[in-house]
């Protein structure tokens, strides 16, 4: 039987396990996202994590940010050999129950490569609404300007666009850049019932 609970203080060796363990099936891990180490998890910042137990062993996680009205849920990850079982359905219920009446909709962002998590989403009440980037750039002087507006500094040189019209404006710029991802913005709006 699968317990969801809150993350407490002494999970962090098991939250690092299974989101490196979980993520490392991906095609993009390793350039869009980074292994974790346990001394990295005190630089993340979320409103919520749950994880997902199985006869006492961590299988899943999931992180919940609210950024004004939008609930964004953020790694959502189950180690492989747990898939298909109905425990990423409820650790994104526990996400959609701990935001529902603190936002007005919740959003995700998922690699493009990533297809069984986009099918998850959509069959889960979410829709498409955008696509956003990651982009690497060693010209910050061109992108200063927007930063905190339309682009999002993320670590060296690395920054969030979030969506088409900021990315065409980045190429304007005729900033030196280069494309490391590219991800499905799909949002649910709280209320709906899939």
């Amino acid at each position: 039987m699968t317990k969801i609970k809150s993350f407490k203080n002494g999970d962090e060796e098991a939250y690092v396990r299974v989101h490196n363990e979980g993520y490392s099936t991906e095609p993009w891990f390793g350039s869009l996202e980074m292994a974790l180490k346990v001394e990295d998890f005190s630089r993340l910042s979320y409103d919520a994590t749950f994880l997902a137990e199985v006869n006492d062993e961590i299988v899943g996680l999931v992180d919940s940010k609210i950024r004004d009205k939008t609930g964004d849920i953020e790694n959502l990850v189950v180690l492989p050999k747990y898939r298909g079982k109905g425990i990423g359905r409820a650790l994104l219920e526990k996400a959609i129950e701990f935001l529902k009446d603190k936002v007005e909709r919740i959003r995700v962002e998922t690699p493009i490569q990533s297809k069984n998590a986009i099918t998850f989403y959509l069959k889960n009440g979410f829709v498409h609404v955008a696509n956003a980037y990651l982009v690497e750039s060693q010209n910050k002087s061109k992108l200063t300007p927007y930063l905190g507006r339309n682009f999002y500094f993320i670590r060296g040189s690395r920054y969030w666009i979030p969506d088409n019209r900021q990315m065409k404006l980045l190429k304007r710029l005729k900033a030196d850049f280069s494309v490391i991802g590219e991800f499905m913005v799909m949002i649910r709006t709280i209320g709906f019932s899939p």
